[in-house]
């Protein structure tokens, strides 16, 4: 008898392929445990961080909302209520009507200011360049501005979408006003059957981004292209100015 053929050998061969396949098995089981954990770890690690990223986005909402009210109410004491208190004492005093005329002329301005700022008057009725045109006039006296409208639809959009449009160039000029030293500003908006797209852009100092990311403007922003299903792009040059993109698919309602 061969010695292949012997009844030991053959078992021997027969035990040594049952352990070999064994190992095969057991190493590929590994492997796919390996990166099915490896992919589970990475899946909660991504899931942790939006998670926080959603929670840095609320607490940036919370606090534009408490700085906005604090805003106003500076607004109301310091401007408004002043201004009355101003008028009261004028009129006990004996002062002329038209003195009181006038300074009621003022009060009654800033209560239409404060007013716009909360919700700009007929914003159902008006059309989205047309309030940003309202909005942006008043800064011209400060800035060389200029406001570019391209719309190439008969569809308006919701609201909703028209006051985050509004907070957002608000913002941005309010802050290239407050630290970038900027002389001209273009804003643009494009809008079109399919897209929304907002630009504004200054020639100021500039700054890092990646430093301020973290910072509560450009979470504010981030937290309003949220709303409005929008990408948003910060591009800025020490020394040579800012340009912030927002593009958004069209809707009526967000």
């Amino acid at each position: 008898m061969e010695k292949w053929q012997d009844p030991q050998v053959i078992a021997l061969w027969i035990a040594i392929i049952v352990v070999l396949v064994f190992v095969i098995l057991f190493f590929v089981v590994w492997i796919l445990y390996t990166g099915y954990k490896r992919m589970t770890e990475a899946n909660l690690r991504e899931a942790r961080t939006a998670l926080d990223h959603q929670k840095k986005l609320m607490e940036t909402s919370l606090r534009v909302q408490e700085d906005e009210r604090k805003r106003i109410a500076n607004d109301l004491h310091d401007s408004l209520i002043g201004k009355l208190s101003v008028v009261r004492m004028k009129a006990q005093l004996g002062a002329s009507a038209t003195d009181v005329e006038e300074m009621l002329g003022e009060s009654i301005a800033d209560a239409r200011r404060i007013s716009h700022d909360l919700t700009p008057p007929l914003i159902e009725f008006s059309t989205t360049q047309e309030l940003i045109a309202n909005l942006t006039e008043p800064w011209k006296q400060k800035l060389n501005l200029q406001y570019i409208a391209d719309v190439r639809t008969a569809q308006e959009l919701s609201p909703q979408v028209k006051i985050q449009l509004l907070r957002i160039v608000q913002e941005l000029i309010t802050n290239i006003v407050k630290h970038a030293q900027a002389t001209t500003v273009v804003v643009h908006l494009r809008h079109t059957e399919k897209l929304l797209t907002l630009q504004v852009k200054d020639n100021g100092r500039g700054f890092d981004v990646n430093l301020l990311k973290a910072g509560l403007g450009l979470q504010s922003l981030e937290m309003r292209a949220q709303f409005l299903n929008a990408s948003h792009s910060v591009k800025s040059t020490i020394g040579k100015g800012t340009r912030v993109i927002i593009a958004a698919p069209v809707t009526t309602t967000p």
